[in-house]
């Protein structure tokens, strides 16, 4: 085999493997499938809305937002 053919390969099945958990995560949020399918489409986007949401703050945990 190629090496280029298997280094595509496994590129291939590690984001189909993100996509996969990222709609599985989206999906135990509580969202639909629909939804959740198109989270894992756009999984690198996902992760960013999770970071935004779920952040509670560097103030809110007694520090300082910036040193």
């Amino acid at each position: 085999m190629d090496l280029g053919l298997a280094a595509a390969l496994v590129a291939g099945a590690v984001v189909l493997a993100l996509a996969g958990l990222t709609a599985v995560g989206e999906r135990r949020r509580g969202h639909g499938a629909g939804v959740a399918l198109v989270a894992g489409v756009f999984f690198p986007v996902t992760w960013v809305a999770w970071y935004v949401r779920d952040e509670v703050g560097p103030r809110a945990a007694g520090g300082r937002r910036f040193p």
